[in-house]
């Protein structure tokens, strides 16, 4: 599905236009479709690993996306893949928003000290089930 990014990526302003591929349930590939750079993210779902990300989202951010219910929001957070992969990251301090009815999205940036459980480069080894670490 193709978004115009009304609020940047940082990093890559030049982004106007991105394709979002969904991959499985809950991971998705994110990629730019204006052709101006090359980007390609890995996105996450972030229920799958917590359950208390939670977090208000700027009425700068409602007015750009066009929000009229909290249901039009869905939110990713970037993935570093590494190698074995509970040694990626994940970006839990700038989620990108996408407004699927409206087909705007953006990233935003969280306030670290309003969420300081919410960092910009979390293992996902913090997130894995136990049981499945000792198997």
């Amino acid at each position: 599905m193709d978004f115009k990014a009304v609020i940047p990526i940082l990093g890559f302003e030049s982004c106007s236009e991105v394709t979002l591929e969904q991959v499985d349930d809950n991971i998705y590939r994110l990629y730019d479709k204006s052709g101006k750079s090359t980007p390609s993210f890995t996105l996450i779902r972030p229920s799958l690993l917590r359950d208390d990300y939670i977090f208000d989202l700027p009425d700068s951010a409602v007015e750009r996306l066009e929000v009229e219910r909290a249901e039009q929001v869905e939110v990713l957070n970037i993935m570093i893949i590494d190698t074995p992969l509970e040694n990626s990251r994940v970006n839990f301090l700038a989620p990108l928003l996408f407004n699927r009815e409206k087909r705007l999205m953006g990233q935003i940036v969280l306030d670290n000290r309003k969420y300081p459980d919410f960092e910009i480069a979390a293992p996902l080894k913090n997130f894995m089930d136990k049981e499945e670490d000792a198997s």
